[in-house]
């Protein structure tokens, strides 16, 4: 028998687009391909605000400042979502995200406590214009397409600005 999903609660969360002083985008490839930004969970209690500084420096030990809200999202995962072990037990609780994205500037790092598989321990840099290329060859995957539309929306944005300065 197939589970309900819809009565499933959103799983509130945030994503952060961080730049160092060359401009380079804090986000790192997957085994997968797929491109990942620091962020997480919000905590029981917690403010968005604080759990996207908490998560930045617990998985990549940079300290951030200037934060900056640019939007939400609420999205429902697709049938196809779940990669990871830790991805399909979040499937069995949640039937999507409730994500908030944040930009900000790197000012500098600590190290990261963390040893299992959401720490980044090497590799924390990507060329802006490479990561919005990834995600724009993924604006047609229906399992993500709402989620992948806003993070090419507010990643052009923030290219924009930069090439601005």
């Amino acid at each position: 028998m197939k589970m309900n999903r819809e009565k499933l609660p959103f799983r509130k969360n945030c994503e952060g687009y961080f730049l160092d002083r060359d401009n380079k985008i804090l986000a790192r490839k997957t085994e997968f391909g797929v491109i990942v930004f620091p962020g997480g969970g919000v905590d029981e209690g917690e403010n968005v605000e604080g759990a996207m500084i908490r998560e930045t420096l617990e998985e990549t030990g940079a300290v951030i400042n200037n934060l900056k809200f640019l939007g939400n999202l609420k999205f429902v995962w697709g049938e196809n979502w779940a990669q990871t072990k830790k991805q399909k037990e979040r499937f069995k609780q949640f039937q999507g995200e409730d994500m908030y994205f944040f930009t900000g500037k790197i000012i500098g790092f600590k190290k990261s406590y963390l040893t299992e598989e959401d720490a980044w321990h090497k590799n924390k840099f990507m060329e802006i214009k490479e990561v919005i290329e990834s995600i724009k060859s993924q604006l047609n995957n229906k399992s993500v397409a709402n989620y992948r539309k806003a993070q090419f929306k507010f990643l052009n944005q923030i290219f924009t600005d930069v090439k601005n300065l």
